[in-house]
């Protein structure tokens, strides 16, 4: 017997990903500004992972990622309207990024002052399966970005760690190319010196003039 009835019929559910996924930065940018339902998931899909990986590079360990990966996204909500050129959308987020991670660090050095938490020391039991030596090399880079101001110690993160192209670190960083480049190039120089006197250290860092932006 033949059943026809609609309610008994097989149901095909159709998962169809928001239209805002396939628009470029600059739709995308314009759909926040505008409140669009879907641009919040649109924008966190795209630039989440970027925007925590360059939060733990700077900070570290033991750096809240989380809770400044959500102060920084809520930031660019409440700011994107002010977004000149909605095509600049991965520079701005990315500097509001930097501003939050700068935020922490000053936070973070306060907090040393009056001799609270946030030392950024690893905790002494490794994880299963981590390579130990490279684990301590991780805590003395971390200890030696420790010792740099906040503008130097996130020029040669974002630079050298994050992997960004020298124009979009100084953007990130709201400086000009030139100034970038020549302070730049000063951490970079500091931050070799200082790693070539660690002989863990030493192993993982290439020579300087490889390092140089030229």
């Amino acid at each position: 017997m033949l059943l026809s009835s609609p309610a008994l019929a097989p149901r095909l559910t159709l998962v169809r990903a928001s239209p805002l996924a396939d628009l470029d930065d600059a739709g995308l940018a314009r759909a926040a500004a505008e409140g669009q339902p879907g641009a919040a998931g649109a924008v966190w899909d795209r630039y989440g992972a970027l925007v925590h990986g360059l939060l733990r590079r700077v900070l570290g360990p033991g750096g809240d990622v989380e809770d400044h990966a959500q102060e920084t996204f809520l930031q660019f909500f409440r700011e994107v309207k002010n977004l000149r050129d909605p095509a600049a959308l991965r520079p701005f987020l990315l500097g509001i990024a930097v501003r939050v991670a700068r935020s922490a660090l000053r936070r973070r050095r306060f907090r040393r002052w009056l001799s609270l938490t946030d030392s950024g020391v690893l905790p002494d039991e490794p994880a299963a399966g981590v390579d130990v030596g490279a684990r301590e090399a991780v805590a003395r880079l971390y200890a030696m970005l420790d010792t740099l101001d906040d503008r130097a110690r996130l020029l040669f993160v974002l630079r050298h760690i994050e992997g960004l192209e020298l124009a979009e670190t100084a953007q990130a960083s709201g400086m000009s190319l030139a100034t970038a480049k020549r302070h730049l190039a000063k951490v970079t120089a500091r931050v070799h010196a200082m790693a070539e006197r660690d002989p863990l250290l030493a192993a993982y860092v290439a020579p300087a003039e490889e390092a140089s932006d030229g």
